[in-house]
Protein backbone atom coordinates (compact mmCIF):
# COMPACT_ATOMS: atom_id res chain seq x y z
CA UNK A 1 0.00 0.00 0.00
CA UNK A 2 1.37 3.33 -0.98
CA UNK A 3 1.79 5.70 1.92
CA UNK A 4 1.82 8.58 -0.46
CA UNK A 5 0.23 9.74 -3.50
CA UNK A 6 0.32 13.60 -5.16
CA UNK A 7 -2.26 15.98 -5.42
CA UNK A 8 -3.97 15.64 -8.36
CA UNK A 9 -3.00 18.12 -11.05
CA UNK A 10 -5.66 19.16 -12.32
CA UNK A 11 -7.69 20.09 -8.77
CA UNK A 12 -6.46 20.59 -5.45
CA UNK A 13 -8.55 20.04 -2.56
CA UNK A 14 -7.49 23.58 -1.72
CA UNK A 15 -9.44 24.87 -4.07
CA UNK A 16 -12.66 24.15 -2.53
CA UNK A 17 -14.97 26.44 -0.47
CA UNK A 18 -17.73 24.33 1.09
CA UNK A 19 -18.70 27.67 3.27
CA UNK A 20 -19.74 29.54 -0.24
CA UNK A 21 -20.05 26.94 -2.70
CA UNK A 22 -20.68 23.28 -3.58
CA UNK A 23 -18.36 20.91 -4.72
CA UNK A 24 -20.97 19.92 -7.35
CA UNK A 25 -22.23 23.23 -8.43
CA UNK A 26 -18.33 24.46 -8.72
CA UNK A 27 -16.85 21.93 -10.85
CA UNK A 28 -20.18 21.42 -13.11
CA UNK A 29 -19.81 21.02 -16.76
CA UNK A 30 -15.46 19.91 -15.98
CA UNK A 31 -15.81 16.63 -14.35
CA UNK A 32 -18.58 14.01 -14.22
CA UNK A 33 -19.76 14.21 -10.22
CA UNK A 34 -22.28 11.52 -9.06
CA UNK A 35 -24.72 11.96 -7.36
CA UNK A 36 -25.12 9.56 -4.41
CA UNK A 37 -27.67 9.20 -1.43
CA UNK A 38 -26.01 11.08 2.09
CA UNK A 39 -27.83 9.51 4.96
CA UNK A 40 -26.09 8.97 7.33
CA UNK A 41 -25.20 9.10 10.96
CA UNK A 42 -21.91 9.65 12.93
CA UNK A 43 -23.32 6.39 15.16
CA UNK A 44 -23.01 3.93 12.22
CA UNK A 45 -20.67 1.76 13.04
CA UNK A 46 -19.27 2.52 9.33
CA UNK A 47 -19.86 5.50 7.46
CA UNK A 48 -20.36 4.19 4.03
CA UNK A 49 -18.49 6.57 1.04
CA UNK A 50 -18.25 4.44 -2.01
CA UNK A 51 -19.31 0.84 -2.84
CA UNK A 52 -20.43 -1.59 -0.16
CA UNK A 53 -16.94 -0.84 2.07
CA UNK A 54 -16.35 -4.33 2.46
CA UNK A 55 -13.21 -4.36 0.30
CA UNK A 56 -12.57 -4.39 -3.48
CA UNK A 57 -13.21 -0.47 -4.30
CA UNK A 58 -15.22 0.75 -1.17
CA UNK A 59 -14.05 3.29 1.05
CA UNK A 60 -15.77 3.81 4.60
CA UNK A 61 -14.93 5.62 7.74
CA UNK A 62 -15.14 4.55 11.19
CA UNK A 63 -13.38 6.92 13.27
CA UNK A 64 -13.19 11.13 13.50
CA UNK A 65 -10.84 12.61 16.09
CA UNK A 66 -9.29 15.32 16.99
CA UNK A 67 -6.45 14.99 20.41
CA UNK A 68 -4.06 17.78 21.07
CA UNK A 69 -0.44 17.36 21.30
CA UNK A 70 -0.36 18.11 25.00
CA UNK A 71 -2.48 14.54 25.37
CA UNK A 72 -6.13 16.25 25.41
CA UNK A 73 -8.72 14.33 24.01
CA UNK A 74 -10.79 17.14 22.15
CA UNK A 75 -13.20 15.46 19.85
CA UNK A 76 -14.30 11.58 19.06
CA UNK A 77 -17.27 11.00 16.60
CA UNK A 78 -18.42 7.82 18.42
CA UNK A 79 -17.18 6.12 21.85
CA UNK A 80 -16.69 2.84 20.59
CA UNK A 81 -12.82 4.27 18.71
CA UNK A 82 -11.85 6.43 21.65
CA UNK A 83 -9.06 4.89 22.31
CA UNK A 84 -7.61 5.82 19.29
CA UNK A 85 -6.99 9.25 20.52
CA UNK A 86 -4.84 8.08 23.21
CA UNK A 87 -2.85 5.89 20.76
CA UNK A 88 -2.50 8.86 18.05
CA UNK A 89 -0.54 10.57 20.97
CA UNK A 90 1.69 7.95 21.49
CA UNK A 91 2.51 7.31 17.92
CA UNK A 92 3.17 11.36 17.54
CA UNK A 93 5.64 11.11 20.31
CA UNK A 94 7.67 8.10 18.74
CA UNK A 95 7.57 10.37 15.37
CA UNK A 96 8.53 13.60 16.20
CA UNK A 97 11.20 12.38 19.19
CA UNK A 98 13.21 9.11 17.86
CA UNK A 99 11.86 9.49 13.93
CA UNK A 100 12.00 12.39 13.74
CA UNK A 101 9.21 13.52 11.43
CA UNK A 102 5.35 14.22 11.45
CA UNK A 103 3.16 11.49 11.58
CA UNK A 104 1.70 10.77 8.75
CA UNK A 105 -0.64 7.45 8.03
CA UNK A 106 -0.74 4.04 9.97
CA UNK A 107 -1.49 0.49 7.78
CA UNK A 108 -3.55 -1.76 10.48
CA UNK A 109 -3.81 -5.63 9.52
CA UNK A 110 -6.46 -7.71 11.20
CA UNK A 111 -6.53 -11.15 12.18
CA UNK A 112 -8.09 -12.26 8.98
CA UNK A 113 -5.83 -10.31 6.75
CA UNK A 114 -8.28 -7.12 6.35
CA UNK A 115 -6.26 -3.64 6.04
CA UNK A 116 -7.86 -0.67 7.75
CA UNK A 117 -5.84 3.11 7.80
CA UNK A 118 -5.32 5.58 10.45
CA UNK A 119 -4.52 8.93 8.73
CA UNK A 120 -3.50 11.85 10.54
CA UNK A 121 -2.82 15.57 10.30
CA UNK A 122 -1.43 18.24 12.89
CA UNK A 123 -1.76 21.79 12.53
CA UNK A 124 -1.13 24.28 15.47
CA UNK A 125 -0.46 21.63 17.93
CA UNK A 126 -4.12 19.87 17.31
CA UNK A 127 -4.03 15.95 16.10
CA UNK A 128 -6.89 15.14 13.43
CA UNK A 129 -7.49 11.45 12.53
CA UNK A 130 -9.32 9.48 10.30
CA UNK A 131 -9.81 5.86 10.64
CA UNK A 132 -11.21 3.44 7.95
CA UNK A 133 -10.56 2.51 4.08
CA UNK A 134 -10.28 5.13 1.56
CA UNK A 135 -7.73 7.28 -0.76
CA UNK A 136 -4.98 8.72 0.66
CA UNK A 137 -5.47 12.08 -0.86
CA UNK A 138 -9.38 12.08 -0.22
CA UNK A 139 -7.91 11.22 3.62
CA UNK A 140 -5.10 13.87 3.50
CA UNK A 141 -8.64 16.12 1.82
CA UNK A 142 -10.83 15.17 4.56
CA UNK A 143 -8.54 16.17 7.52
CA UNK A 144 -8.06 19.81 6.17
CA UNK A 145 -11.77 20.44 6.20
CA UNK A 146 -11.26 19.28 9.47
CA UNK A 147 -8.54 21.33 10.33
CA UNK A 148 -10.18 24.37 8.43
CA UNK A 149 -13.88 24.47 10.47
CA UNK A 150 -12.40 23.03 14.06
CA UNK A 151 -9.68 25.81 14.37
CA UNK A 152 -12.49 28.43 13.31
CA UNK A 153 -14.30 27.35 16.44
CA UNK A 154 -11.29 27.03 19.28
CA UNK A 155 -9.90 30.44 17.73
CA UNK A 156 -8.52 31.98 20.62
CA UNK A 157 -9.49 29.53 23.14
CA UNK A 158 -6.75 27.51 25.48
CA UNK A 159 -7.58 24.26 23.92
CA UNK A 160 -6.31 22.36 26.84
CA UNK A 161 -8.12 24.32 29.06
CA UNK A 162 -11.72 24.06 27.60
CA UNK A 163 -14.76 24.54 29.97
CA UNK A 164 -17.25 21.64 29.66
CA UNK A 165 -19.70 24.27 28.05
CA UNK A 166 -17.45 25.54 25.65
CA UNK A 167 -16.21 21.56 24.73
CA UNK A 168 -20.62 20.93 24.62
CA UNK A 169 -20.81 24.07 22.19
CA UNK A 170 -17.67 23.27 20.04
CA UNK A 171 -18.63 19.49 19.72
CA UNK A 172 -21.96 20.18 18.53
CA UNK A 173 -21.43 22.94 15.95
CA UNK A 174 -18.84 20.22 14.50
CA UNK A 175 -20.73 17.15 14.21
CA UNK A 176 -22.89 19.78 11.46
CA UNK A 177 -19.24 20.57 9.93
CA UNK A 178 -18.48 17.00 9.98
CA UNK A 179 -21.48 15.81 8.21
CA UNK A 180 -20.91 18.79 5.85
CA UNK A 181 -17.38 17.18 4.69
CA UNK A 182 -18.77 14.18 4.68
CA UNK A 183 -21.63 15.21 2.22
CA UNK A 184 -18.75 16.92 0.09
CA UNK A 185 -16.79 14.08 0.29
CA UNK A 186 -19.37 11.56 -1.22
CA UNK A 187 -19.66 14.73 -4.09
CA UNK A 188 -15.89 14.40 -4.80
CA UNK A 189 -15.41 10.85 -6.10
CA UNK A 190 -14.62 11.74 -9.68
CA UNK A 191 -12.43 14.22 -8.68
CA UNK A 192 -8.91 12.88 -7.10
CA UNK A 193 -6.83 10.48 -9.05
CA UNK A 194 -5.42 7.48 -7.04
CA UNK A 195 -2.38 7.22 -9.31
CA UNK A 196 0.94 5.66 -7.87
CA UNK A 197 3.83 7.92 -8.24
CA UNK A 198 7.15 6.47 -7.86
CA UNK A 199 9.16 7.02 -4.35
CA UNK A 200 12.03 9.48 -4.87
CA UNK A 201 14.78 6.46 -3.86
CA UNK A 202 14.96 3.08 -5.27
CA UNK A 203 15.99 1.67 -2.09
CA UNK A 204 15.25 1.08 1.88
CA UNK A 205 17.90 1.66 4.46
CA UNK A 206 17.33 -0.62 7.62
CA UNK A 207 18.74 1.45 11.08
CA UNK A 208 17.28 -1.24 13.50
CA UNK A 209 15.65 -4.51 13.63
CA UNK A 210 14.12 -5.83 16.33
CA UNK A 211 12.27 -9.29 16.90
CA UNK A 212 9.40 -9.84 19.92
CA UNK A 213 7.18 -12.80 21.08
CA UNK A 214 4.51 -11.75 23.55
CA UNK A 215 5.58 -8.22 23.60
CA UNK A 216 9.38 -9.23 24.91
CA UNK A 217 12.25 -8.34 22.73
CA UNK A 218 14.50 -11.34 22.04
CA UNK A 219 16.22 -9.72 19.02
CA UNK A 220 17.22 -5.75 18.92
CA UNK A 221 19.93 -4.51 16.58
CA UNK A 222 20.65 -1.07 16.50
CA UNK A 223 22.48 -0.27 13.19
CA UNK A 224 22.76 3.08 13.05
CA UNK A 225 25.63 4.49 13.89
CA UNK A 226 25.54 7.76 12.11
CA UNK A 227 22.69 9.21 14.07
CA UNK A 228 19.90 8.96 11.86
CA UNK A 229 17.60 8.14 15.04
CA UNK A 230 17.33 10.53 17.55
CA UNK A 231 18.12 8.24 20.23
CA UNK A 232 19.10 9.34 23.59
CA UNK A 233 19.85 7.50 26.56
CA UNK A 234 20.68 9.08 29.95
CA UNK A 235 23.92 8.74 31.70
CA UNK A 236 27.45 8.58 30.77
CA UNK A 237 29.34 5.66 28.80
CA UNK A 238 32.66 3.82 28.89
CA UNK A 239 32.41 2.52 25.21
CA UNK A 240 30.28 3.00 22.18
CA UNK A 241 29.21 -0.63 22.46
CA UNK A 242 27.47 -0.04 26.21
CA UNK A 243 25.90 3.24 24.69
CA UNK A 244 24.46 1.53 21.76
CA UNK A 245 22.93 -1.61 23.75
CA UNK A 246 21.31 1.05 25.98
CA UNK A 247 19.66 2.86 23.01
CA UNK A 248 18.33 -0.78 21.77
CA UNK A 249 17.03 -1.70 25.17
CA UNK A 250 15.14 1.94 24.92
CA UNK A 251 13.81 1.61 21.41
CA UNK A 252 12.74 -1.96 21.87
CA UNK A 253 10.36 -0.74 25.33
CA UNK A 254 8.98 1.95 23.05
CA UNK A 255 8.41 -0.46 20.16
CA UNK A 256 6.65 -3.21 21.52
CA UNK A 257 4.62 -0.60 23.75
CA UNK A 258 2.92 0.72 20.52
CA UNK A 259 2.65 -2.91 19.10
CA UNK A 260 1.08 -3.93 22.14
CA UNK A 261 -1.48 -1.15 22.83
CA UNK A 262 -2.39 -1.07 19.13
CA UNK A 263 -3.18 -4.84 19.30
CA UNK A 264 -4.85 -4.55 22.16
CA UNK A 265 -7.07 -1.63 21.69
CA UNK A 266 -7.80 -2.98 17.98
CA UNK A 267 -7.35 -6.51 17.71
CA UNK A 268 -4.85 -5.52 15.04
CA UNK A 269 -1.55 -5.08 14.27
CA UNK A 270 0.17 -2.18 12.60
CA UNK A 271 1.83 -3.21 8.90
CA UNK A 272 3.48 0.01 9.28
CA UNK A 273 3.79 3.69 10.45
CA UNK A 274 4.26 6.26 7.93
CA UNK A 275 6.42 9.62 9.80
CA UNK A 276 7.12 12.21 6.71
CA UNK A 277 10.45 13.67 6.65
CA UNK A 278 9.52 16.43 3.93
CA UNK A 279 8.56 16.34 0.53
CA UNK A 280 7.80 12.23 -0.93
CA UNK A 281 10.22 11.42 1.88
CA UNK A 282 9.60 8.95 4.83
CA UNK A 283 10.95 6.82 7.61
CA UNK A 284 8.80 3.35 8.83
CA UNK A 285 8.32 1.63 11.73
CA UNK A 286 7.36 -1.62 9.89
CA UNK A 287 6.01 -5.05 11.42
CA UNK A 288 5.65 -8.62 9.93
CA UNK A 289 3.80 -11.46 11.87
CA UNK A 290 4.99 -14.78 11.72
CA UNK A 291 4.44 -18.26 13.43
CA UNK A 292 3.96 -18.80 17.43
CA UNK A 293 3.51 -14.83 18.12
CA UNK A 294 6.70 -14.16 16.84
CA UNK A 295 6.74 -10.22 15.57
CA UNK A 296 9.81 -8.86 13.62
CA UNK A 297 9.73 -4.99 13.40
CA UNK A 298 12.17 -2.55 11.79
CA UNK A 299 12.92 0.46 11.35
CA UNK A 300 13.47 1.89 7.75
CA UNK A 301 14.30 5.30 5.72
CA UNK A 302 13.89 4.91 2.07
CA UNK A 303 10.97 2.98 -0.32
CA UNK A 304 8.55 0.96 1.52
CA UNK A 305 7.88 -1.00 -1.28
CA UNK A 306 11.52 -2.60 -0.99
CA UNK A 307 10.69 -4.07 3.16
CA UNK A 308 9.29 -7.25 1.90
CA UNK A 309 12.83 -8.11 -0.03
CA UNK A 310 14.39 -7.02 3.19
CA UNK A 311 11.85 -9.00 5.09
CA UNK A 312 12.33 -11.92 2.62
CA UNK A 313 16.26 -12.31 3.11
CA UNK A 314 15.99 -12.25 7.31
CA UNK A 315 13.24 -14.66 7.45
CA UNK A 316 15.59 -17.34 6.62
CA UNK A 317 17.65 -16.67 9.57
CA UNK A 318 14.45 -16.64 11.72
CA UNK A 319 13.70 -19.60 11.20
CA UNK A 320 16.33 -21.37 12.97
CA UNK A 321 14.27 -19.73 16.28
CA UNK A 322 11.03 -19.24 15.85
CA UNK A 323 9.75 -22.60 14.93
CA UNK A 324 8.51 -23.08 19.01
CA UNK A 325 6.86 -20.59 21.26
CA UNK A 326 9.48 -18.34 23.35
CA UNK A 327 10.69 -20.05 26.69
CA UNK A 328 12.59 -17.64 27.96
CA UNK A 329 15.70 -18.67 26.68
CA UNK A 330 17.60 -16.03 24.56
CA UNK A 331 20.40 -17.61 23.95
CA UNK A 332 19.69 -18.91 20.75
CA UNK A 333 18.47 -15.71 19.68
CA UNK A 334 22.16 -13.98 20.44
CA UNK A 335 23.57 -16.36 17.41
CA UNK A 336 20.45 -15.61 15.24
CA UNK A 337 21.21 -11.06 16.24
CA UNK A 338 25.03 -11.75 15.30
CA UNK A 339 23.83 -13.94 11.90
CA UNK A 340 21.73 -10.52 11.05
CA UNK A 341 24.71 -8.65 11.90
CA UNK A 342 26.92 -10.48 9.56
CA UNK A 343 24.16 -9.95 6.80
CA UNK A 344 23.92 -6.11 7.15
CA UNK A 345 27.58 -5.97 6.69
CA UNK A 346 27.12 -7.31 3.32
CA UNK A 347 24.95 -4.64 2.16
CA UNK A 348 26.56 -1.29 1.24
CA UNK A 349 25.35 1.10 3.59
CA UNK A 350 22.62 -0.76 4.74
CA UNK A 351 20.32 -0.25 1.93
CA UNK A 352 18.34 -2.59 -0.06
CA UNK A 353 17.04 -1.72 -3.44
Amino acid sequence: MDPENNESKKLSPQQFRPKTITASSKLKGKVRVKQVASKFSLDDEKIILKGGGNGGDGEYIQFCGITSVERTPLFASNDRLHYLLELSNNLDFIATSILGGDLDKMLLKSENNEDVKCQFFEKNNIIYLIYGVFPDKKGKWFLEQMAKYYSELVRGKDINNLTKIEKFEIDNKFKGYLIFILKEYLQLQDVFSDQEIPYLEDWIRIDYIGLSSMSIGVISLLLDKEGQLNVEVPGEFENLEEEMEMKESLLTAKIEAIAANTLGNTGAYPRWIAVKLGFQKYRFLTFRKYQNDYFLSCLSEGNLRKIENVEAQIEPILYHGIGTPFSGNLRPFNKLKATIKDLFKQISERKFT
